[in-house]
């Protein structure tokens, strides 16, 4: 990857639409997901007792996918922002914007999550108020109640903008990445799980070398992404092809197939990154302007996502106590708890105190500058 040597297309120097749409559909995916973890097969949190086996095949295509665009996104608005201040000026807005919530999070936001699992497990029995100065021991969960869980990417995300900004606040011009280089990035991708296959995915940062690499890269990958117009024009030229073998490759992997020990790697992370770049492709024409719905969804969608786990296991654990069916039941938790988190979420938005905690920038009018999104 190198300089161009024609004529540089401009870094954008405002807010893209596209990023911003594909931002909020992934995060919506996420809250599904996660009520559709209360009642498939797979260990989670919380479990409804008649699990729904149905939901796996498309959950499990998505488990693969929804995290990794994410991070994507998340290194290409890295490059946005650091080239509309200088380093010291975004390493301030990430402290504020991510290390600060994940503080709140964890001391307000997540322990909710753990006390309704060790009520669920007959764990511990007692009220709220009886269970929350665990907390304040700081012993780590799962033997204690002090963690980040959903909030892990937001302190990845974290780690890397710090370690790697000495080297991403130097890419100050447009970057040429060839389009042979561009569609065989998955290859290292798959590398880097092989190699570290041995190391289950733990969210823990320490003893979660396979994650913490694998994300690492995909932040980098979406951070010379957003220092590349080229790549961005390139995407846009052939978004068909891109569908087409992207649609290849689902025909291959998706079915329960057993393939060769390497090719089963080399496939799954093809998927995983011809879905980035088809949903990149694709998100210009799907979004095509910052309308004020897109720029309203776009402000609430990081606080949607700090709330949403836990609304979720509340509103689950509500349900459980009332006599249903699973797919009613289901279909109860994902509306009711959408619906809740986005309350709260236009509620604690014009709390101008509260909104630091969830990582949004001042209101409009408010002395500060507004900051860019992580």
């Amino acid at each position: 990857m190198e300089p161009s040597h024609r004529l540089p297309l401009p870094l954008p120097s405002s807010r893209r639409a596209d990023l911003d749409g594909l931002r909020v559909a992934a995060i919506l995916l996420l809250h599904f997901f996660h009520v559709g973890m209360m009642f498939n097969g797979w260990d989670w949190i919380l479990k409804n007792p008649e699990p729904l086996h149905a939901l796996e095949p498309p959950m499990e295509a998505m488990h693969y996918v929804r995290m990794p665009l994410l991070m994507v996104i998340a290194g290409a608005a890295t490059a946005f922002a650091l080239d509309r201040r200088g380093a010291a000026a975004f390493l301030f807005d990430r402290v504020k914007r991510l290390l600060l919530p994940v503080i709140f999070g964890m001391l307000v936001i997540v322990p909710p999550q753990i006390y309704i699992e060790r009520i669920a497990s007959g764990a511990f029995t007692g009220s709220y108020l009886d269970f929350y100065p665990q907390v304040f021991s700081f012993v780590p969960y799962p033997r204690g109640a002090f963690s980040w869980h959903h909030l892990w990417f937001v302190v990845y995300l974290f780690i890397y903008s710090v370690v790697l900004l000495p080297i991403l606040a130097r890419l100050r011009t447009p970057l040429r990445i060839p389009p042979a280089l561009l569609c065989l990035a998955f290859v290292p991708l798959a590398a880097i799980h092989l190699w570290l296959r041995a190391y289950p995915e733990t969210q823990g940062l320490i003893d979660d070398p396979r994650t913490l690499l694998y994300y690492g890269v995909l932040f980098l990958y979406g951070h010379l992404l957003g220092r590349s117009p080229e790549a961005w024009a390139w995407l846009a030229r052939v978004r068909p092809r891109l569908t087409w073998a992207f649609a290849a490759v689902c025909a291959v992997m998706l079915p329960p197939n057993e393939w060769p020990f390497l090719l089963e790697y080399l496939g799954a992370f093809a998927f995983v990154w011809l879905a980035i770049l088809t949903a990149l492709a694709w998100a210009p024409s799907w979004f095509r302007r910052r309308t004020p719905l897109l720029q309203h969804a776009q402000e609430l969608a990081y606080p949607f996502y700090i709330l949403h786990q836990t609304v979720i296991l509340i509103v689950g654990w509500a349900a459980l106590k009332v006599p249903m069916g699973p797919w009613p039941r289901l279909g109860c938790v994902l509306v009711v708890s959408l619906l809740a988190t986005w309350m709260l979420c236009e509620i604690f938005a014009r709390l101008r105190w509260v909104r630091p905690l969830f990582g949004m920038p001042p209101r409009k009018g408010a002395p500060a500058r507004v900051s860019s999104a992580a």
